[in-house]
């Protein structure tokens, strides 16, 4: 299932959630979600979408807040 959640593509990957940030500079998140798929136990992964941006790790970071928040709201819609 994908759902698109303030600019972010959320889908799951197994038992983990998949954020992607559709605007540049694009990154893809991997978050590791608890047993009950209520919550972010941790991000797991980072990755650059551009591989020729200047971006650096600390952008990743910043943005990594805005992918947080998508996967938090799409953990609590449930998964339909």
């Amino acid at each position: 299932m994908k759902r698109i959640i303030n600019g972010c593509e959320i889908e799951w990957a197994n038992e983990r959630v998949f954020a992607a940030l559709q605007d540049h500079p694009s990154y893809g998140y991997l978050f590791e979600v608890s047993a009950d798929q209520k919550r972010i136990v941790k991000c797991v992964h980072i990755s650059p979408a551009d591989e020729e941006s200047d971006n650096t790790d600390e952008d990743a970071r910043r943005f990594e807040r805005d992918a947080r928040r998508a996967v938090e709201e799409f953990l609590g819609q449930g998964r339909v």
